[in-house]
């Protein structure tokens, strides 16, 4: 590192690979030179990881480039908005760096492995509800854990720790059973059991998808909004919290993920339960937050849909769903 603010470039030999820095260093000037800690908080990565990537004369994970990329992307347009639609240039921004890394990666000299996908994606499963193992997963959300664990395995070499967040949402209220799996992965479907679902559809979730500063969204939340306990000075067992609680314990969890709220809803879910034969089963108090809100920080806010909000996550919850909204803004209103 030299100056605040300031990422030194690496001696780069002449090639693709130079052409690929010189302009991850162009957009990171544009962006205003954020530190690699700033980058890192906002895309889910450790601080050495986005360092190196600036840093080191050698081809970066595909993952790992595009999700900083992004965040400087969306950041330089913040600071000095472009000709035409901001999703248009976002897209140009991307395919022009989606084509150097390629051409660097064609590079015969340097030594490849296998990359995952740039951008999240969300498999949505509608559920055989005649099928045993459904009814055994419903029933219980230890084997669902492990039935979504077995699409999405961490095995080494195949997808980096930082991309491998898992979350997942299951929709029983409408009366068919919909699991939502969102990952930055590889998903092996073939891994489901037999007649496990009845169809499957497949929906990206790209870097420069969660929107941008000032824009309106639509959001949906299943969470488990909770509190610490204070026993004699010291902190004791998280508790669920009440309607009023949740509303709060909402725009605490909002700001922090770069949003303002203009509208929301909470209703209880009832309980998720696991281990549900165990001596000690666990119970989750689960709340559906849904409504409109404004985008403040986008950067944050690709951080919260990738990584989750809340606890719970293992067990089906803190899933962060974003729709454009087209409505006008009003107050504030919480039901």
């Amino acid at each position: 590192m030299g100056r605040a603010g300031e990422i030194k470039r690496p001696d780069l030999p002449a090639g693709r690979v130079r052409d690929l820095n010189a302009a991850l260093h162009e957009l990171h000037r544009d962006a205003g030179f954020p530190s690699a800690r700033e980058m890192a908080r906002a895309v889910g990565l450790g601080h050495s990881t986005v360092h190196n990537l600036f840093a080191r004369n050698r081809l970066p994970q595909y993952d790992q480039f595009m999700a900083v990329t992004g965040c400087l992307a969306l950041r330089a347009l913040a600071r000095r908005p472009m000709d035409g639609s901001q999703e248009q240039t976002l897209d140009a921004i991307s395919n022009h760096l989606h084509e150097l890394w390629h051409r660097a990666k064609a590079d015969g000299s340097i030594k490849q492995t296998r990359q995952p996908p740039h951008s999240a994606q969300q498999i949505v499963l509608h559920l055989n509800p005649r099928n045993p193992q459904v009814l055994r997963d419903l029933d219980d959300a230890l084997h669902l854990h492990h039935t979504v664990r077995s699409l999405c395995p961490n095995t080494p070499g195949h997808v980096s720790p930082d991309t491998a967040r898992v979350l997942y949402r299951l929709d029983t209220d409408r009366g068919d059973a919909i699991l939502r799996v969102q990952t930055a992965g590889t998903v092996f479907l073939r891994a489901l059991p037999t007649n496990y679902a009845r169809a499957v559809a497949v929906e990206r979730v790209s870097w420069w998808e969660t929107g941008f500063e000032g824009q309106q969204v639509r959001f949906l939340l299943d969470a488990n909004a909770t509190k610490a306990t204070v026993r004699t000075g010291q902190r004791g067992k998280r508790v669920g919290l009440q309607t009023a609680e949740v509303i709060d314990w909402w725009e605490r969890q909002a700001s922090r993920a770069g949003l303002a709220t203009v509208e929301v809803r909470s209703r209880p879910l009832g309980a998720v339960i696991a281990r549900r034969l165990a001596r000690n089963p666990t119970f989750l108090q689960a709340t559906r937050l849904e409504g409109l809100a404004l985008i403040a920080d986008p950067i944050a806010l690709q951080g919260a849909v990738l990584s989750g909000i809340g606890r719970g996550r293992a067990y089906g919850l803190g899933l962060l769903c974003l729709r454009p909204a087209d409505t006008d803004v009003s107050p504030v209103l919480h039901s």
